[in-house]
């Protein structure tokens, strides 16, 4: 597959390294393991064509793969490269999402470097408090329960449309204090963000949805700002550290995170775990006997087949050496967490579903260093959750 102009203009140096291509097919998308496997095994970087097109370094294996997440040359700032990548004006359809999506997500702490990341941290790791997080047990039972009470008798259901996709909205909009109401936008946002782009039409109905979500943030920011609520983005405005507090451009980011980061994982983890339990009846069987192997559940699922697939995004600020290859400045890579979590080096038998493995390395599902996921300790971890 040529590379594509807008992904030339993304990574310059890409032109030169053409020949050395794999281009990943549509079944890419269906089952990415056979593919990283055997990119696994040929070499630990890859410099690849994604099914969309999109030409990117992929780092394949454990030990470069965690190297790499600690390589501060590689940055989350993805807006960085977006200016020199984007056609002329008027945008297209496709390259209005990518700028809006930039606009509105870009101050999160999750899409910045240091200094901004960690003046953020300080800020917002208090909104995730322990005891906040440990409070959210009680409403992912009770969102639970009632979205299972409302399948009454049903004979069958489509766990992901009635549960795996309403729930993770249900929570974090509690968590937000978004009024029950009003949580339809977000779902819209949440269903649309992330998902596939058909055509030009729906790449605006992503724009329009962008806009939708950023109008009602910084209304309900307004609203909190006047009355506060014993909610997250209340504790957002009136954290406070080293005599600083966050904008509300990095509010209305963080608000964004918050649902873009956690729903689709959620859902995609829901669904993922239930396929693999169904797959292997004996482990099944073993977790209806003991609710205790949840958290092990959740841990294997992180590992064999997480949500984040193939892995993680990142800009090369400099020439990056990785495994006796070098990632030429201003290239995108993808730090391939879900190949590393299932290297052979470092995993027995890594294509196995085990709920009783012993962990023998660093399992990626929740990221490694700087940016290791904030949620990571979500109650749905512990052995009592049976969300």
């Amino acid at each position: 597959m040529p590379m594509t102009s807008l992904a030339q203009r993304c990574c310059p140096h890409l032109a030169a390294a053409s020949a050395t291509d794999h281009t990943l097919g549509p079944d890419f998308v269906q089952d990415p393991f056979p593919a990283l496997d055997r990119l696994r095994t040929e070499g630990p970087v890859h410099l690849v064509t994604l099914p969309n097109g999109a030409e990117r370094w992929l780092v394949t294996r454990h030990d470069d793969v965690l190297r790499a997440l600690e390589d501060l040359r590689l940055s989350n700032e993805l807006g960085r490269g977006l200016q020199q990548s984007l056609p002329p004006e008027p945008l297209p359809p496709r390259a209005q999402v990518s700028l809006r999506t930039t606009q509105l997500l870009g101050r999160a702490m999750a899409n910045l470097d240091p200094p901004d990341h960690d003046r953020l941290r300080k800020l917002i790791v208090r909104g995730f408090s322990a005891k906040r997080v440990e409070g959210l047990r009680d409403r992912i039972q009770r969102s639970t329960d009632e979205l299972f009470d409302a399948l009454g008798d049903a004979p069958e259901f489509d766990l992901v449309e009635t549960v795996a996709n309403r729930l993770p909205i249900t929570v974090i909009c509690e968590l937000l204090g978004v009024p029950a109401t009003d949580t339809a936008l977000f779902r819209t946002a949440a269903s649309v963000v992330g998902g596939h782009i058909a055509d030009d039409e729906a790449a605006l109905r992503v724009v329009a949805a962008l806009d939708a979500f950023d109008a009602y943030v910084r209304e309900l920011i307004d609203a909190r700002r006047a009355t506060p609520w014993a909610d997250l983005i209340s504790d957002l405005l009136a954290a406070e550290a080293d005599g600083e507090r966050l904008t509300e451009d990095e509010l209305v980011s963080m608000v964004g995170i918050v649902l873009f980061g956690g729903y689709e994982p959620s859902a995609q983890l829901i669904g993922n775990a239930l396929v693999a339990l169904l797959q292997h009846p004996d482990q099944l069987a073993a977790v209806r006997a003991d609710s205790g192997l949840i958290p092990a559940v959740i841990e294997e699922t992180m590992r064999y087949d997480g949500p984040v697939t193939p892995g993680l995004s990142r800009y090369a600020l400099e020439d990056v050496e990785i495994g006796g290859t070098t990632i030429p400045k201003g290239s995108y890579v993808i730090v391939s967490t879900a190949s590393a979590n299932r290297d052979p080096e470092h995993w027995p038998d890594p294509a196995t579903f085990d709920i009783g493995r012993s962990f023998t390395a660093r399992s990626l599902g929740f990221g490694h260093g700087l940016h290791y996921c904030v949620g990571a300790r979500a109650p749905a971890r512990s052995p009592s959750s049976t969300s």
